[in-house]
């Protein structure tokens, strides 16, 4: 069983490398199911077994890379920490990062990434005033804001150390969103909520 396991995996893991590869070269809605097979060196009817369509193999990756990013970050950590971890993790996969930030933002993939950390967010926070400014809107420039900023930190090529970016991200937007709307909600009281 763990040997069709590891075989299952690497398959997976080779169309998801092929189609980042493709969508890089020539952008993901020309890519067929023939040329993601021919670039994974994998059987045409291998794609159908794994995955019903391109769209699925995309998302297959997006999870992949959201709960390994997920898995780095413990809830003990300051904002700056995680942020320093998620930067990193996103230099080491930028090729993935690429593709998954340039995707449309009307895109199903793009609102899994929003509603991702978007309640992320939700649960570590209370609005400061919801009367002046809503919980939804202090999420969303949260969430627009760090997508934006991981958006033109790959665009500009990562001039910036990923601990330059977690400063950034930190005093620009968290710090300064906490300021105005958010306070952070104490573990004792996330839990019992």
């Amino acid at each position: 069983m763990k040997k069709l396991d590891r075989r299952v995996q690497r398959t997976q893991q080779s169309l998801g490398d092929a189609l980042v590869s493709l969508i890089l070269e020539t952008g993901y809605e020309s890519i067929t199911i023939k040329e993601l097979t021919q670039r994974a060196d994998i059987g045409y009817a291998t794609f159908f077994r794994h995955f019903k369509t391109k769209d699925d193999l995309l998302m297959y990756i997006l999870e992949s890379v959201l709960h390994d990013l997920d898995d780095l970050i413990e809830s003990d950590m300051t904002p700056y920490e995680q942020a320093c971890v998620m930067f990193e993790y996103i230099q080491a996969n930028d090729r993935i990062y690429r593709v998954l930030i340039d995707l449309p933002r009307d895109s199903h993939i793009h609102e899994v990434v929003y509603h991702v950390i978007a309640r992320d967010i939700s649960q570590i926070y209370a609005p400061r005033d919801p009367s002046r400014i809503p919980m939804d809107v202090a999420i969303n420039h949260m969430v627009t804001s760090i997508l934006e900023l991981v958006r033109w930190w790959l665009d500009n090529d990562m001039h910036y150390s990923p601990q330059q970016m977690a400063t950034i991200q930190t005093e620009l937007i968290v710090k300064a969103t906490e300021y105005i709307a958010l306070q952070r909600v104490s573990k004792m009281e996330t839990v019992t909520s």
